[in-house]
């Protein structure tokens, strides 16, 4: 038998090069395959347990675990993202410097009713942009671009800070008294007294409010939550609180604890952009949870409280709205008003400045 010619040598190498790749790339492809029939019976499961009413009854564990760990993700996410930003705490940040994490554009802050109506400063003329709506409403709290609020509406800016003791006493007919009280029974005794304040006033989001918040409410082990994440309206007792968008509500209930909330609301909001936004307010009346019931729908505008006095709105001697957002729904008629400073940062990026909807109030 005569041995092969070297082209009948370099032939059959390169048929067997060929047979060799030709089964690589089967093999590349059978794991290529693989891989997507893997994530997509895995989106598949992920879909049907966090979406029971697609058909399959899921399992409550393995859906708030999922759910859980994709919330940790996205904060931690939004956190690294506003992180690279240089953040320092500030609470005289201005307007759009916090995150906008619902996307609120200023086409939609212009269509949202304002939760209290603040008055307008005397000498203001009221232009075509805020005349009385054919329902003789007036949207106070739409803010007008690169012009501040307070410019247009007569309120006050307060400072809570640690380096402002002062502002922590509320003036009553002549007598400073604190902005807490420390019993129910205090609280009872003010609520009747005369009050003889009409003024409106403005507390800031993001504040740091070291000595006003006295009660064991805010205290963290040896921490104390002094950082302020909601925005409060301050005004008469009996100001009407209205809402600023459609939606439903989610809770709402009595928080009984010395400078809790008191009497408090909190609404699932429908945005325009199909997001979903939860808003708590927070030290209303008695009068005002009256008859609200979970799922229970709200209008835009529609008139959902008023301003409690000390003994509905947790002790507090200046009545003011806890106006505050929240991405995600709380567990019940609750979100945490002030954080630690520790825990700042992951706060602001659940509970939002509420200047995206109230406007440009400082």
């Amino acid at each position: 038998m005569r041995p092969p010619s070297s082209s009948e040598v370099e032939a059959i190498t390169m048929n067997i090069q060929r047979m060799d790749q030709a089964k690589l790339n089967i093999g590349i492809f059978n794991k290529l395959t693989l891989c997507v029939t893997a994530l997509s019976l895995g989106n598949n499961i992920y879909t049907k347990l966090a979406n029971p009413r697609d058909g399959i009854a899921s399992s409550s564990v393995w859906k708030e675990a999922l759910q859980s760990k994709n919330n940790v993700f996205w904060k931690k996410q939004r956190i690294w993202q506003w992180s690279l930003f240089g953040d320092g705490h500030n609470s005289n940040k201005d307007f759009g410097s916090y995150p906008n994490i619902l996307n609120v554009t200023s086409a939609m802050r212009e269509d949202f009713h304002p939760v209290v109506k603040l008055p307008l400063r005397k000498k203001q003329k009221r232009s075509k942009k805020h005349a009385l709506t054919e329902n003789n409403e007036d949207p106070s709290c739409l803010a007008l671009e690169h012009t501040k609020m307070n410019e247009t509406y007569n309120y006050i800016i307060k400072d809570f800070t640690q380096n402002n003791d002062d502002n922590s006493l509320l003036m009553e007919g002549g007598k400073k008294v604190p902005q807490l009280l420390s019993t129910r029974e205090e609280a009872l005794a003010y609520a009747k007294l005369p009050k003889q304040s009409k003024l409106f006033d403005v507390g800031k989001y993001d504040e740091d409010r070291r000595g006003m918040y006295t009660s064991s409410l805010f205290s963290n082990g040896s921490s104390q939550r002094t950082i302020h994440v909601g925005l409060d309206i301050g005004g008469p007792s009996g100001t009407a609180v209205h809402a600023f968008e459609r939606g439903i509500v989610h809770s709402a209930g009595y928080n009984a604890g010395v400078g809790d909330y008191g009497n408090v609301i909190v609404i699932e909001h429908h945005l325009r952009n199909d997001m979903k936004v939860y808003a708590l307010y927070g030290h209303l009346s008695s009068k005002s949870i009256q008859g609200r019931f979970p799922g229970q729908k709200i209008k835009r505008g529609q008139s959902i409280g008023y301003l409690g006095n000390t003994a509905e709105n947790g002790g507090w001697t200046g009545t003011h709205l806890h106006f505050q957002l929240a991405v995600h729904p709380p567990a019940t008629h609750d979100m945490p008003g002030a954080v630690t400073l520790s825990d700042r940062h992951e706060a602001l990026m659940e509970y939002v400045d509420p200047r995206y909807v109230l406007g440009e109030l400082y």
